[in-house]
């Protein structure tokens, strides 16, 4: 079973106080195995305590629930996911624009009347056109795994690619209309790459299938409250490989 790792919304109610004794020991297990965490951890402590500070200093003044520390932070988590969005949204535009024959139809990744469309759209994006990933470089799967486990809860696993040669190289969150979408990128010693891409259900459920857009395959399926696709090229021996692995999943 995989590990529940905690969402940013149960660290901020971890560092003030919030949880329940069996889930606050969960995430107290977690920071112990995960220096990335315990740093994160660090910091909303100090954050916390930056803001006491700097309210005790104030005259006093009639109790107000919006000066919260903890209300605080998440509002300025909050306005961080809005300017994710809105960036990633302007950064999707002007990549769609740059490659031939592309249109940008509004700011974000659309889903079109086609299955997943946006994950065929992320791979032309980031592996085609050399835009970098960014959000998180990791060649290690489980720095990427907790990566997606923070923003996407009881999602299933990225696969592991290894085997065939395929090694995960970095991720990206964006934005997209059914809300934020990531994608994990793999590249293989001789500069092929393969995209997994990861959604919320749009208006309509996909299924499990695949289809050919040009060159490349998407392989698609829904699974727990979200949608997921696996994108490659559809002449590579070694992207052939994976897509007869993940054959069952469809």
């Amino acid at each position: 079973m995989k590990p529940n790792y905690p969402s940013e919304d149960e660290l901020q109610a971890y560092v003030d106080g919030q949880l329940d004794a069996m889930r606050h020991a969960e995430i107290k297990a977690f920071a112990a195995a995960d220096a990335g965490l315990a740093g994160w951890i660090d910091r909303l402590h100090a954050e916390n305590q930056q803001l006491r500070a700097a309210l005790a200093s104030l005259p006093p003044l009639k109790p107000e629930p919006r000066l919260d520390p903890a209300a605080i932070r998440r509002g300025l988590a909050r306005r961080r996911q809005t300017r994710l969005a809105v960036a990633a949204s302007v950064l999707l535009a002007f990549g769609l624009g740059s490659l031939g024959g592309w249109q940008g139809h509004g700011m974000v990744m659309q889903s079109t009347s086609l299955p997943m469309a946006d994950a065929v759209q992320a791979y032309r994006l980031f592996s085609e056109s050399g835009n970098p990933v960014v959000d998180i470089a990791a060649g290690e799967p489980g720095k990427l795994q907790n990566w997606l486990d923070m923003h996407f809860v009881h999602a299933a696993p990225m696969p592991d690619l290894r085997s065939y040669g395929f090694y995960p190289v970095g991720g990206r969150l964006m934005a997209t209309e059914q809300g934020a979408a990531a994608m994990v990128l793999y590249r293989d010693d001789r500069g092929e790459t393969v995209l997994f891409y990861i959604r919320p259900p749009g208006h309509s459920v996909i299924g499990r299938g695949s289809r050919r857009e040009g060159d490349l395959l998407a392989q698609y399926w829904a699974d727990q409250g979200y949608h997921y696709a696996v994108v490659s090229t559809g002449s590579s021996p070694r992207a052939a490989a994976v897509q007869r692995a993940l054959d069952p999943l469809i």
